[in-house]
C-alpha cells in the first residue's frame, strides 16, 4: 500500500477494501500520565493538549501506514469525519479551552461547531476552515449523500435543532425538518451512529427514548421523514446495510440472544423482521468498549475494536452465509484473521465512507 494521501480508504483489484482511513487523536508526550488522560487543566504554556493525525490501516498486513496529514492545532478532538465528493470534512469536537479555541474561549469546556476540510483535488492546500455548523455538536452522527452532509444530534437542545444539512455547492448549512410529533419521540435522542441507505435514498435514524425506527428520506424538496418501525428494539454503534439487511453487532446481553454477552442481529429491511446471526467459528468474540461494523464488499465484513485510552487495536474478518430455507444466517471468520495491532495514539475515528 502506497503512503500518499489517500481519503477514501484502498480497494483492490476486486473492489474489496483493503485499507481504512484514520483520524487520531495524540497526547502531548511531555503532557502524558499527569492527571490522567485529558481530564485537567491546560498546561502553562496554553498549547492544546493533543494533536490529530491521519493515517491508513492496511487490513491485510496489520499495519499502520506514515502519518498522511496533520490537521491544524484549531481541530478539536471528539469531532466526526465524513467524505463528501473530493473532500473529507470534520465536524464539531469539544474544547478544553486552549489558546488554539476557534472561538476564542479560553479556560472553558464547551462544544464548537467549527468545520474543516481537506480537498483532495488541491492536496497541496492543506486543510482549510469551512462553513461553522449552526449549532455545537460533539460526535455527531453524519453521512453523505448527493453532495450533502447530514448531520444529526450531539447537541444541547438549547442551542438549536437537533439536525442540519450541508450543501457542498452552495457552501451552506441548512436546519433539517424535525421528525412528527410522536408519543416518546425525543428528538435530542437520537442514536449515535445513522445508516445510510443508499438504494432507498434515506438515512436510517434511531431514537433513544422510545426505541423506535425512523427514516429521513432525502429529496429536492428539502426531505421527509417516515416511521419505519415503531417497536424497532435496540441499536448499536456497530451496523452497517448489505443488500437488505441491517446487520448489528451488540456487546450486552438482549433478550432474543439468549442473555448472551455479545449477539449479532440482522434486521430485514423490507419484511421489517428480525433474524439472529449465528457466530459459527473461533474466535468466540470478547465484549469492547468501541466497536465498529464495516463492510468491505461482497459478503466480506470487518468487525474492528478499540479500546480508548489503550495502547492496541484489534479487528477480524468473517463472511455472511445465508440459509434461506432455514431463515438462518450465519457469520464465519476467515482464517487467521484476527489481527492485534500497536495503537501507542489516545484514540481514533474510522472514516465514513
Amino acid at each position: 500500500m502506497s503512503n500518499s494521501w489517500n481519503h477514501f480508504g484502498v480497494r483492490g483489484s476486486d473492489g474489496m477494501l483493503e485499507a481504512l482511513p484514520l483520524r487520531t487523536c495524540i497526547y502531548r508526550s511531555d503532557w502524558l500520565g499527569k492527571r490522567g488522560f485529558g481530564f485537567r487543566q491546560n498546561p502553562t504554556d496554553g498549547k492544546p493538549l493533543f494533536r490529530v493525525e491521519w493515517c491508513t490501516l492496511n487490513l491485510k498486513r496489520g499495519e499502520f501506514s506514515e502519518t498522511l496529514s496533520t490537521m491544524p492545532p484549531e481541530a478539536r478532538r471528539y469531532g466526526t469525519s465524513v467524505s463528501c465528493g473530493n473532500r473529507i470534512y470534520v465536524l464539531g469536537g469539544d474544547c478544553r479551552g486552549d489558546l488554539f479555541c476557534p472561538d476564542g474561549k479560553f479556560n472553558n469546556t464547551h462544544l464548537h461547531n467549527c468545520v474543516f476540510y481537506f480537498d483532495s483535488a488541491r492536496p497541496n492546500c492543506g486543510w482549510k476552515r469551512g462553513p461553522s455548523m449552526l449549532v455545537s455538536r460533539w460526535f455527531p452522527s453524519a453521512v453523505a449523500a448527493g453532495g450533502k452532509i447530514y448531520v444529526f444530534g450531539s447537541s444541547r437542545r438549547s442551542e438549536g435543532y437537533f439536525a442540519e444539512v450541508f450543501s457542498a455547492e452552495l457552501d451552506r448549512w441548512d436546519l433539517l425538518p424535525e421528525p412528527p410529533v410522536a408519543t416518546g419521540l425525543v428528538p435530542e435522542s437520537v442514536s449515535d451512529h445513522v445508516l445510510l441507505d443508499v438504494s432507498r435514498s434515506r438515512i436510517l435514524v434511531h431514537f433513544k427514548s422510545n426505541n423506535s425506527l425512523q427514516a429521513f428520506h432525502f429529496h429536492a424538496d428539502g426531505g421527509s421523514w417516515e416511521c419505519v418501525d415503531p417497536e424497532f428494539g435496540l441499536w448499536s454503534e456497530a451496523s452497517v446495510i448489505v443488500g437488505d439487511f441491517a446487520f448489528f453487532y451488540f456487546d450486552f446481553g438482549v433478550d432474543w440472544a439468549e442473555q448472551c454477552v455479545i449477539a449479532f442481529g440482522a434486521y430485514h429491511l423490507v419484511s421489517k423482521k428480525w433474524f439472529p446471526v449465528e457466530w459459527l467459528s473461533e474466535p468466540r468474540l470478547i465484549a469492547a468498549p468501541f466497536s465498529h461494523l464495516f463492510h468491505l464488499g461482497g459478503g466480506r465484513l470487518c468487525l474492528f475494536f478499540h479500546y480508548d485510552g489503550m495502547d492496541c487495536l484489534e479487528y477480524l474478518t468473517f463472511r455472511l452465509q445465508f440459509d434461506f430455507a432455514s431463515g438462518e444466517i450465519h457469520a464465519i471468520a476467515e482464517p487467521e484473521s484476527v489481527i492485534t495491532v500497536p495503537f501507542p495514539h489516545f484514540s481514533c475515528q474510522v472514516l465514513e465512507l
